[in-house]
């Protein structure tokens, strides 16, 4: 058979069982999976071309067990802006959550994550620079002196995961749109940022009030792993609640009665003379 004929050749999905149209194949290490048996995997799996059938099945029963857990997930506070992190607290301690940038999540089933399961979170800004040119006398573009640059921000969150067997590390967006600022060489701009300083170019002001606030959403969502991370470790070491007190035991029976001498033969009086034992 030709390649035209290989391209041609009708597949089937190793997991479903159905037919895979023309380039809907998504290749296992040993079988085929459709795309639509692919699109059920979690968002943070990237090893599917390195799963075998087996493996891609454990996982859409881990999936479909996602799903009925996130039908109850009771959302008490969200931070981020283009991805958002949905978080479920209990007596004010955060100790679940999801990430994904779809407006109704259920459709998209992101993974359910507990925050005893961090093992680190942290901010990554990432900075472009494009150097601010302008015309001289003779029409040629040159530098400023000294030189100006716009810089592009774009805010990551990275985290590290344990105790998950599809995934264990995610990165995603907070802002949504880049932060532009502009600088010139020198100076102290933003803590040393491309040891720069503002130019106080237009729009200036609402781009740094992004800034912040982006910034500030990365440090609230480290504070909520951090809250999360101590709620669980504080539960753990709580100390176990002490046992209820043992009742007294009640006194022990008289032998005999006290009065005649007979032999106590249960009760609370002496069945010879009926005086109290």
């Amino acid at each position: 058979m030709g390649l035209f004929g290989k391209l041609f050749e009708k597949k089937e999905c190793s997991i479903c069982g159905g037919e895979i149209g023309l380039l809907g194949n998504r290749k296992l290490e040993d079988g085929n999976c459709c795309k639509n048996c692919a699109k059920k995997l979690s968002p943070w799996f990237e090893e599917r071309r390195h799963s075998t059938v087996v493996q891609i099945r454990e996982q859409l029963a881990y999936r479909e067990k996602n799903a009925r857990d996130l039908a109850n997930f009771q959302v008490t506070r969200t931070i981020g802006e283009a991805y958002k992190m949905y978080i479920e607290e209990v007596d004010g301690v955060p100790t679940r959550f999801f990430v994904t940038d779809a407006k109704e999540y259920m459709e998209k089933n992101p993974d359910i994550i507990a925050f005893q399961d961090v093992v680190s979170c942290v901010t990554d800004i990432e900075k472009r620079r494009e150097e601010i040119k302008h015309k001289d006398s003779d029409g040629n573009m040159v530098s400023y002196s000294p030189p100006r640059y716009k810089v592009h921000h774009d805010f990551f969150i990275h985290m590290d995961i344990r105790n998950n067997p599809y995934f264990s590390h995610i990165r995603f967006y907070v802002n949504r749109g880049v932060v532009t600022l502009e600088i010139t060489e020198g100076g102290g701009f933003f803590g040393g940022l491309f040891g720069g300083s503002r130019t106080g170019g237009i729009g200036s002001a609402r781009e740094e009030q992004r800034f912040n606030e982006y910034e500030n959403m990365c440090k609230t969502i480290e504070q909520a792993v951090q809250d999360g991370k101590m709620g669980a470790f504080a539960q753990k070491a709580a100390p176990a609640a002490a046992p209820a007190p043992a009742e007294p035991a009640a006194p022990p029976r008289p032998k005999f009665c006290t009065n005649c001498g007979a032999p106590a033969e249960g009760g609370k009086f002496c069945q010879s003379c009926g005086s109290p034992l």
